[in-house]
């Protein structure tokens, strides 16, 4: 199993508050993963502040674009591959979309791996395209998809779905990686299959192993249903982590995090015992050994790609975290 390392660059006021990324620490960041031999380092994609996140901020989070960002490192790395985990495709242009990947993936030798999905908080979608309030994202995704493949594959690509449309497109280059793997987040059922029926693989946040478990059988099923080879398919988890000294220590770690103030802010309705509860069924926390053992019950139900959020109150934290896993967790996990 490969291991990513959350990426900070557009975690502000999700993962860590505000002010905690500075623009001279992504670099460091990038680096020091590489260095460590961590497989990827895996962003997300914000355009906007949700309000789950301003609720529990003073101030703008600082939301660093993606695909710009990761340029910056293609002439600074060597190996380290660029996970998109994930691009929120309703909220962006296609083409031009297609042409930063491409781009990219070029610039990089091939070593872009793009994440797609609806996005987790509507009001974002809503708050940049007014005009679509109400809009089915579900179609944007797939149209999405579809468009990006034909731009990847064809000399001149054509499209007309309901959201997305384009007409003669050549773009060029293309990406380093043909055909070039698009792999979908989703949890619902109907997004499950989608992501058998038109996905290169299915990425998951914050589940337990047994709920990965589940999602991953299902996306197999309908790839095969759909006449498509689920051995082709990969499965990629992304999971936050807290470490402690013992166990207790950990979770006090969590209970402080930026992470789950934002958890709390959406769900005032639960307790702070209920939240810690569900953090830790679908997320690692504790000593670098029993962080091992629940990174090993992913591998068991067949993640090939994990991505770990490392939940840290500073920047120093974070990369003296993303060396522990790598000196006491991986040489652990075989």
């Amino acid at each position: 199993m490969r291991i990513g390392v959350g990426f900070p660059g557009c975690r502000e006021g999700t993962a860590y508050p505000v002010g905690f990324v500075r623009p001279e620490d992504l670099a460091v960041v990038a680096r020091r993963a590489e260095e460590l031999g961590y497989y990827s380092i895996w962003s997300n994609d914000h355009l906007t502040t949700p309000h789950g996140v301003s609720a529990t901020q003073a101030e703008i989070p600082n939301f660093y674009e993606p695909v710009v960002t990761y340029a910056t490192f293609a002439n600074i790395t060597e190996r380290l591959r660029f996970m998109l985990g994930v691009i929120t495709l309703p909220q962006r242009d296609v083409v031009l979309l297609a042409k930063q990947i491409a781009t990219l993936d070029r610039l990089t030798g091939g070593r872009v791996m793009l994440g797609v999905g609806l996005g987790a908080y509507r009001e974002e979608f809503e708050a940049l395209h007014p005009r679509l309030t109400g809009a089915h994202r579900g179609t944007m995704v797939e149209e999405g998809i579809e468009g990006l493949r034909r731009l990847f594959r064809d000399e001149r690509a054509s499209f007309t779905g309901r959201y997305v449309q384009f007409a003669g497109v050549e773009l060029a280059p293309k990406p380093s990686q043909r055909p070039f793997p698009i792999y979908v987040t989703a949890h619902a059922s109907s997004g499950l299959e989608r992501v058998g029926r038109l996905g290169d693989g299915l990425i998951v946040a914050a589940r337990s192993p047994d709920q990965t478990r589940r999602e991953w059988a299902a996306v197999r099923r309908a790839a095969e249903a759909h006449g498509r080879d689920p051995g082709a398919l990969s499965l990629h988890v992304q999971t936050w982590l807290a470490f402690g000294e013992t166990a207790r220590e950990a979770e006090e770690r969590v209970l402080r995090s930026q992470h789950f103030r934002r958890m709390a802010a959406g769900d005032r309705q639960r307790t702070d015992e209920e939240r810690l509860a569900e953090y830790h069924a679908g997320n690692l926390l504790g000593t670098p050994a029993a962080v091992a053992a629940q990174v090993k019950a992913f591998r068991a139900v067949g993640a090939s790609h994990l991505g770990i959020i490392l939940l840290a109150d500073s920047m120093d934290e974070l990369l003296a975290d993303m060396e522990v896993f790598a000196r006491k967790v991986v040489p652990t996990i075989g």
